[in-house]
């Protein structure tokens, strides 16, 4: 049995992840670490460990995609080996998390891939994704059973068959991997593990989640501008690959939209940066440049929305705050905190992504507003829409940086939380709700344009390829 880690940058991440290891000495494990050129000193902590690991170093950072196949690679010159433990260096597993994972493969050989269920640092009796499954119509993928309690469900010897599965913690079949090949490095991160279990599934094997095999790794991430060219340029890479025809038309059609869309946005609102990256996606795929993006994710970040901030009392008196969550767990939780100290007396909304939704039942929320951009139908945003405006809420936070929902234009003063604690006032406001609808239009208008050059590159640029090989 062989554990294949990537790792770049996250030194105290593997470290608790070896840590964690530790307990699975009574196996007989091969632990592969590969370090995508990692600059934190990951290499000396690695070696230094008392798991006993094999290091490979790669030269550059190849992605996650192309660090779990120099570790694939090199595991399967051990012969007699039956599966391969795929595990990010940000997850932590438990003692049977393995042996619930080999137990399910050994009953059942028409399983290809186990992964397991993912539950939540943050709180440890909810399921972040126990799989998940691939939504064509909006482009996206379903995390399964997302936020669920997890309690219920342990013990049963439950096994679901799913779409796909996080490679945080799998389990693939070696014999597998030797028929279908490794996984596409074209992907570099996002959309790799879900393209692999496809091709799994293709070649007549099931992909599950195997319940009762316990691992944490975080959701609560909060929105990242460094994976928008990802997300983007590889929903269509992974539906050209998977789909033809009708389907192919209407899902693509789906994706350039919301993208497109988002571009359109960023640039009103003077991101010029971001929507240059987006671009940049679309752009690639047509051409057929995969891998790593060409820009550097330091050019992505973002300064201060203003230099104004709220530091006195001049909000104490208001009766009503909304707060739009869109960072981290912990960036949210330090906006409430902060909004409390600056309008003590007021009752306080939250404004979420349906999928992140029961993290943020905290204490000192009086209402969550939940929303879903990319399934909501108009009059579901409508809805939402008219929710907001009928409560007349003081002013609106938005916790998080490089995306703003759009519900905050409804309002007449928006702030922003900023890493030291202030509340910096926002150029958001019904006043430029019109590039809202304009954004919209042009995107939507922009995707019907590139529909069919798309369609075309899906056919010349992806499916001809061949698929990664051993």
């Amino acid at each position: 049995m062989t554990v294949v880690i990537v790792n770049w940058n996250r030194r105290d991440c593997v470290l608790s992840l070896l840590d964690s290891l530790l307990l699975l000495e009574h196996r007989a494990l091969t632990v592969i670490v590969v370090d995508n050129a990692s600059s934190d000193g990951s290499a000396e902590i690695i070696r230094n460990h008392p798991l006993s690991v094999t290091l490979l170093e790669n030269w550059e950072n190849l992605g996650g995609t192309g660090g779990f196949n120099t570790g694939i690679r090199h595991a399967l010159e051990f012969s007699d080996q039956e599966f391969i433990w795929l595990l990010d260096n940000d997850a932590e597993v438990l003692q049977d998390t393995l042996d619930q994972l080999v137990g399910a493969m050994k009953r059942d050989s028409s399983i290809g891939v186990a992964g397991s269920c993912i539950l939540s640092p943050e709180n440890r009796t909810v399921i972040v994704e126990a799989g998940g499954f691939v939504d064509r119509r909006s482009g996206t993928w379903t995390p399964n059973l997302r936020y669920q309690p997890y309690t219920p469900l342990q013990g049963k010897g439950l096994v679901e068959a799913v779409d796909y599965v996080p490679a945080c913690s799998a389990l693939v079949r070696v014999s597998v991997v030797r028929q279908i090949g490794q996984l596409d490095e074209r992907f570099f991160l996002h959309w790799d593990d879900i393209d692999f279990c496809a091709r799994v599934r293709e070649a007549g094997y099931r992909v599950v989640s195997v319940l009762d095999s316990p691992a944490y790794h975080g959701a609560e991430k909060g929105y990242s501008s460094m994976t928008l060219y990802y997300d983007f340029r590889n929903a269509l890479l992974y539906f050209g690959k998977h789909f033809n025809g009708v389907s192919l038309l209407r899902t693509y059609m789906n994706v350039l939209s919301n993208y497109m869309s988002s571009l359109v946005y960023m640039r009103l609102m003077g991101k010029t940066t971001l929507a240059n990256y987006l671009g940049e996606g679309v752009c690639d795929f047509l051409a057929g440049r995969f891998g790593r993006s060409r820009t550097n994710p330091a050019a992505l970040r973002e300064q201060p929305t203003s230099k104004h901030s709220v530091r006195d009392n001049s909000l104490c008196g208001c009766t009503k705050v909304i707060l739009f969550a869109v960072g981290s767990y912990e960036e949210i939780v330090s906006a409430l905190a902060a909004v409390r100290v600056l309008s003590p007396l007021a009752s306080l909304a939250v404004v979420v992504a349906a999928d992140r939704a029961e993290a943020y039942r905290l204490p000192g929320v009086d209402r969550l507003i939940v929303y879903d951009l990319l399934k909501d139908g108009l009059a579901a945003r409508l809805k939402t829409a008219g929710d907001i405006l009928a409560e007349r809420y003081s002013y609106g936070v938005t916790a998080g940086k490089g995306f703003t929902i759009p519900y905050a234009f409804l309002l007449g003063r928006n702030f922003t939380f900023e890493p030291d604690g202030a509340l910096a006032l926002s150029e958001v406001s019904w006043k430029s709700v019109w590039k809202l609808p304009t954004a919209l239009l042009l995107g939507k208008l922009c995707a019907a344009l590139l529909l069919i050059p798309a369609c075309a590159a899906a056919r010349i640029r992806v499916k001809l390829a061949k698929e990664p090989s051993l």
